[in-house]
């Protein structure tokens, strides 16, 4: 029956720690004592990298209680703090008559204790992945931007002889900003302009053009009237170097 090395045999070969050269031709000849070879190999190579893993940045203080919300998973209590183990005698080394057949060689205390830094490194770097992935996602997360205050608000309505099935909204928002959307304008030889009303006296001055897209944004003039220039028109305007207003209004809406 073939005797394989003992897994002491094998963290020595491992780290490059000189042994009999008996173990290494048996791992030159035996395939399932490379194999355990080769993985202590590649977690001795973790274990060398993990001290990377202590450097990692603290998490911010309520990421679990975030994480707790968005999961439904209670946020873990803090782990209590266990006794000291009462210290253990150690127990008597086994005379070499009561080995196992070729269980050749004294267990050294050195190799158990690598072998143990071993599981515990790659427990560390198992649990460090874990926290990173779930850190990295909630740091990485675009933020929320907050959305300005609405100051006023007019449903646009189809004026004149423009198609019923045509509408819009308005917004004025905080920075003298007024927000625009528009659906089912007809087309036109031309393009779209987008006027403030005073409808008392209906004075008015145009506040930019609206694309062919539906929805536009405008900067308002800081001196403007908004108490008094609340009408919303959007017009059908050509191309014919006159800058007044057409007289083919689209849409209208009151600010309130």
């Amino acid at each position: 029956m073939v005797q394989h090395l003992t897994q002491d045999q094998l963290i020595q070969l491992a780290f490059d720690e000189p042994d009999t050269s008996a173990a290494t031709e048996h791992v030159a000849g035996c395939e399932r004592c490379r194999g355990e070879l080769r993985d202590l190999q590649q977690l001795s190579i973790v274990l060398a990298a993990s001290s990377q893993v202590r450097d990692l940045p603290a998490p911010p203080s309520q990421l679990w209680d975030r994480i707790a919300q968005q999961t439904g998973v209670a946020a873990p209590a803090p782990a209590p703090v266990q006794p000291a183990a009462p210290a253990v005698a150690p127990v008597a080394a086994r005379s070499a008559s009561a080995r196992p057949p070729g269980r050749s060689g004294a267990s050294r205390p050195g190799a158990r204790r690598r072998m143990a830094r071993l599981s515990v490194a790659a427990a560390a770097v198992a649990v460090a992945l874990v926290t990173g992935a779930v850190m990295g996602s909630w740091w990485t997360r675009p933020a929320v931007v907050a959305q300005p205050t609405v100051l006023a608000a007019a449903d646009l309505a189809a004026y004149g002889t423009t198609p019923k099935t045509a509408s819009g909204q308005a917004h004025l928002v905080q920075g003298h900003r007024l927000r625009l959307h528009v659906a089912g304008l007809p087309a036109i030889d031309g393009y779209y302009e987008v006027w403030l009303i005073d409808p008392d006296t209906m004075r008015m001055f145009s506040i930019g053009t609206l694309g062919s897209a539906a929805d536009g944004e405008f900067t308002l003039p800081a001196n403007t009237d908004l108490g008094a220039y609340r009408l919303v028109d959007v017009s059908a305007e050509h191309f014919d170097n006159d800058t007044a207003h057409s007289g083919e209004s689209l849409l209208r809406g009151l600010l309130a």
